[in-house]
């Protein structure tokens, strides 16, 4: 399949593919509890404004 060579399958790709990103902001929200929800929503919409895209990458441990 296609996609599976689209995403990082394990954290070294991941730190290869952060690399290779043009990135302008990082915004990190560690501890993430459910009800921090609002907070998150809002830190995508202003990361997201403009023409640029955002990725959110989300990591359980």
């Amino acid at each position: 399949m296609m996609l599976d060579n689209l995403y990082p399958r394990n954290k070294a790709d991941l730190v290869r593919s952060i690399q290779k990103m043009r990135i302008k902001k990082i915004e990190v929200i560690d501890g993430y509890v459910p009800a921090d929800e609002r907070q998150l929503l809002k830190t995508a919409k202003q990361l997201s404004q403009g023409n640029d895209g955002l990725t959110i990458i989300l990591v359980r441990s």
